[in-house]
């Protein structure tokens, strides 16, 4: 325990990676994994829906064990720090985010792979457990209600029967509206509760004079 302990301190390589062992290289991924997946829920955990992306999450998971064995294949060697720097000029390694705060996530899950490899657990611990505080507090996006595009096409002569219907709905506002010779079609963002989106569906299509329905999610993103 004690030995545990101790290695869970601040890293007495001043700075210098510390594995040299098998067991000290089995330890800094444990150590990696662990801190990895705290940060992966809190992802999760900061993100809706529409805005998750299970595959960056999975890559940063990757990120802070391929950070954690680059730095323990370097070491203190300068040579290979050189030939590692050069390798990655050439991958140019670019990542392309939709949010804004997954950036602070790489850097994240690149302080989780250096505190690992160097020995620093205390600081790699405190780390997680305060940026994952703060991500929760003031960096949790609020779960929304589904926000709907219902187009309704028809005849021309039910179209205020169309209209009565979106007037019943609380957050309802019209975006378009088409009148044609014999037709209409009105255009309309609905905010309701999840699942409302059938009710509606089987509303308009027990109407007469409804020639067509169609919802849309404008705010799902197409990967």
């Amino acid at each position: 325990m004690s030995k545990l302990i101790k290695m869970m301190g601040l890293s007495p390589t001043n700075g210098m990676p510390f594995i040299y062992t098998t067991q000290q290289l089995a330890f800094s991924l444990l150590m990696a994994l662990l801190l990895a997946g705290i940060m992966m829920v809190v992802y999760r955990m900061c993100h809706n829906s529409l805005s998750y992306d299970p595959k960056f999450n999975t890559m940063l998971l990757m990120l802070s064990l391929a950070s954690t064995l680059l730095l323990a294949l370097i070491q203190n060697n300068p040579k290979l720090s050189l030939g590692a720097l050069g390798a990655l000029s050439i991958c140019r390694i670019r990542i392309n985010t939709r949010d804004p705060r997954d950036l602070g996530f790489v850097f994240w899950s690149l302080l989780i792979g250096i505190s690992s490899a160097l020995g620093v657990f205390l600081i790699g611990i405190i780390g997680t457990l305060l940026l994952g505080g703060v991500m929760l507090l003031i960096g949790h996006t609020p779960r929304k209600k589904d926000t709907l595009t219902l187009v309704v096409r028809g005849r021309k002569d039910h179209i205020a029967q169309a209209e009565a219907v979106f007037r019943r709905i609380h957050k309802a506002a019209i975006q378009s509206k088409n009148v044609y010779a014999d037709s209409f079609e009105l255009v309309y963002e609905v905010k309701s509760p999840k699942g409302s989106a059938d009710e509606l569906l089987l509303i308009f299509n027990s109407m007469e004079g409804i020639d067509s329905v169609n919802v849309l999610a404008p705010e799902t993103q197409v990967v």
